[in-house]
């Protein structure tokens, strides 16, 4: 389902100063726009993600094209959020034959990576580290009167722009070991008009997910972390693991996925009490194409009940980046 490829981006892991600078902002973070996600980096491949919000009623459509990962052809998905009814409908419209899903969604908001203009005060804190940011000017981006912030540590430099009304991240950059900067989230083509009803309309003939009785969460989760992935260079298939951390507040069970490219199966994992717990898999990898692959992964979860059952995963972890190098056994 859509939900398990819009993912989150391969940002950066240190960014503090951010959130103070959100609470300076001139204007409370808006409710109601629509505007263009360009690049929006998923783990299955790059992406064109355009986000319609009115309130509580979010509509997300994503646009990957064919080609990364042995992608056979482009995909396109639909993803309608009612937060006051806590419903998510889940369309691939690329794949007439793929049911439409229905799900409870609890969440008070839809996930920040989803929609960094109207979840940037939770992405801003759940990023913050421990390296200040310094505002070096202003600049309009993509029509946008924006705080330009810049960010140097061990771990990698970059640059955000930061909405003057508002406070929403409107471009991120990365700038690796080689100076050239790498566009992680860029926010174009935003307005602020109301969008029309029609635009929130469900799709017809959804097949609940979780049965007429959605689970009952038996535990929240507060977090979820991704450990860095070191690079590979030797034979492939390559096996690479994956390592990450789960916190809830308090017993119950979780079920969880990792993911690089492709979801790997899910698994259940039980908390006596609230705590963190490290999860890890061994996913194998081979490039497709030529002898060197490369992407993000991530660890997604979602609460389960008491008996293990659950719905599709809604939260996720950072991204990780990975980068496998075959000296033989590669792709075509």
């Amino acid at each position: 389902m859509l939900s398990r490829f819009i993912v989150r981006s391969a940002i950066l892991a240190t960014i503090s100063g951010l959130a103070l600078s959100l609470a300076q902002s001139q204007t409370p973070a808006p409710q109601t726009y629509s505007y263009t996600q360009d690049p929006a980096f998923p783990i299955a491949g790059p992406a064109v993600v355009k986000i319609t919000r009115d309130g509580p009623h979010v509509v997300v459509d994503q646009v990957m094209p064919a080609g990364f990962g042995g992608r056979e052809k482009e995909y396109r998905g639909h993803l309608v959020y009612d937060l006051q009814a806590q419903k998510l409908y889940t369309q691939v419209l690329s794949d007439p034959g793929s049911p439409c899903g229905l799900q409870t969604f609890t969440d008070p908001a839809v996930p920040s990576l989803f929609d960094p203009v109207g979840g940037s005060a939770d992405l801003l804190k759940e990023i913050a580290g421990g390296t200040p940011l310094k505002q070096t000017g202003t600049e309009t981006m993509n029509g946008i009167p924006s705080n330009v912030m810049s960010l140097t540590s061990p771990k990698g430099n970059g640059k955000v722009w930061l909405a003057q009304n508002g406070g929403f991240i409107v471009r991120i950059d990365t700038i690796p070991p080689d100076g050239k900067p790498v566009t992680m989230i860029e926010i174009k083509q935003l307005s602020f008009a109301k969008p029309p009803a029609s635009a929130f309309t469900p799709p017809g003939g959804c097949i609940a997910m979780d049965g007429d009785t959605p689970p009952k969460p038996s535990t929240n989760i507060t977090a979820l972390t991704l450990q860095p992935i070191a690079k590979y260079n030797g034979p492939c298939p390559a096996n690479i693991k994956l390592t990450g951390t789960i916190t809830v507040d308090g017993p119950g069970k979780v079920f969880y996925q990792f993911g690089a490219g492709q979801m790997a199966p899910g698994q259940l994992i039980t908390f006596d009490a609230a705590g963190t717990k490290t999860v890890s898999q061994v996913m194998p990898m081979k490039p497709e194409y030529g002898n060197q692959m490369g992407g993000s992964a991530i660890l997604e979860a979602i609460a389960a009940d008491a008996d293990g059952k659950h719905g599709t995963p809604t939260q996720g972890s950072n991204n990780s980046d990975f980068t496998v190098t075959c000296t033989s056994g590669g792709g075509k």
